[in-house]
């Protein structure tokens, strides 16, 4: 009983000892020698150009085929894996039957669309390293032709009305499926390609690519099959199987659209025609005075008349400047610097984007040089969408707030 209420009278010392030395009193500072400014920078002087890559259309999520606002998309290709395909080489196996399909979100399409896939063991593409100008030069003719598809349509019934859920474009691919299942030749590709037949005339399809889906609508190969296996008693036991082998790349290949005439005072941005710009703006560490902190700085670019809404722009520094005066190149060469990055959308004829992150190293960072910003199209918008902005208009600008010392 002692050494418990000894315990209680240190607590208690301890917690009136703690509240006497806790003062709520505020601490005296004098501030007065603190002389900070808070100020303002606003710039007009912006320039640039614009320049086009062959289009970047990998990693979308809808293949095209046909004529649409002036593009042009002669064919769409497939390639699948080599892998998952040495089960139908067993003696116990018995191939039914082999399925090519893909799935569109478009409710119109029925038996005579005039599509045809075409099979080839040599074509090599890569999804996101091949440019279109090595693509649109394809002779299908050479390809094995596989003839239409059947079409049928998925439909929700889990309703008392039943809902359209897509399309179902499907290929019999049986005559293929000794060279699908060959494992031994190592420079097999099994690519496919889907065009309109020639004597079809303007027609557009869109098709759910490999990045649409988790796997339910993903280009693929169905197999049904038989694994017959004998019994100890001599019986034969048949289990009938489903093999689903997925799109390992996909993309749609595009003719060179047509290239618009800008003035001097216009930018273009446009993935689906490669089009990016590269902004000027005279900001270096300079600019401000030493040890400046920057609160906000926005850059301010009006659109043209034809303005678009909900656009979305990337920008990107980059690391240097380029000694050429071409404004057409197969890959960017304009290389990114890997951070200060920001992006925006177009609202009401104009975007604002934030430089502050960008502008803040440039002060920090003596041997950051300030050599230009790439504006890019970011892969949400539409293939088919772009804009431009006029760099002779008044009203563009850069507003900076700033603390200094």
């Amino acid at each position: 009983m002692y050494l418990a209420r000894l315990i209680c009278a240190l607590g208690l010392s301890s917690i009136l000892f703690l509240n006497i030395s806790c003062s709520e009193e505020p601490i005296q500072t004098d501030l007065s020698n603190i002389n900070q400014s808070l100020d303002t920078l606003s710039l007009n002087n912006i320039s640039g150009f614009t320049y086009q890559i062959s289009p970047e259309i990998g990693l979308y999520q809808s293949l095209y085929v046909g004529e649409k606002n002036n593009f042009l998309f002669p064919f769409s290709l497939f390639k699948f894996s080599s892998n998952g395909w040495e089960t139908f080489l067993d003696s116990s196996v018995v191939v039914d039957s082999i399925f090519f399909k893909v799935y569109s979100g478009d409710s119109l399409i029925n038996d005579d669309i005039g599509l045809t896939l075409n099979f080839s063991i040599d074509s090599v593409f890569s999804e996101v390293e091949s440019y279109m100008n090595q693509l649109k030069d394809i002779d299908l003719s050479q390809w094995t032709n596989l003839g239409i598809p059947n079409v049928s349509v998925a439909t929700d019934t889990s309703d008392t009305i039943s809902h359209f859920q897509e399309s179902i474009l499907s290929w019999d691919l049986s005559v293929l499926l000794d060279s699908l299942t060959d494992t031994t030749d190592v420079d097999l590709h099994r690519t496919f390609s889907i065009s309109f037949s020639e004597n079809v005339d303007s027609s557009f399809i869109d098709i759910y690519s490999r990045e649409y889906s988790s796997g339910s609508m993903d280009p693929k190969i169905e197999v049904y099959y038989r694994s017959i296996m004998n019994s100890s008693d001599g019986d034969s036991l048949v289990d009938t199987l489903t093999r689903i082998i997925y799109v390992a790349e996909d993309l749609s290949v595009i003719d060179n659209p047509d290239s618009y005439h800008l003035s001097n005072n216009t930018i273009m941005i446009s993935r689906g025609r490669g089009y990016r710009s590269i902004i000027n703006i005279p900001f270096d560490s300079l600019s401000l005075p030493p040890l400046s902190v920057i609160r906000y700085a926005n850059l301010t670019l009006y659109q043209e008349i034809d303005s678009l809404e909900s656009f979305s722009i990337r920008m990107e520094p980059i690391k240097q400047d380029i000694d050429s005066t071409a404004l057409f190149f197969d890959s960017d060469p304009y290389e990114n610097l890997g951070s200060n990055y920001s992006s925006s959308d177009t609202f009401e004829g104009k975007i604002q984007i934030s430089l502050k992150s960008y502008f803040q190293s440039l002060l920090m960072t003596d041997s950051l040089k300030n050599v230009g910003m790439k504006f890019s199209s970011s892969i949400n918008n539409s293939l088919f969408d772009s804009v431009r902005f006029d760099l002779g208009n008044e009203k563009n600008r850069v507003d900076i707030l700033y603390v200094s010392p």
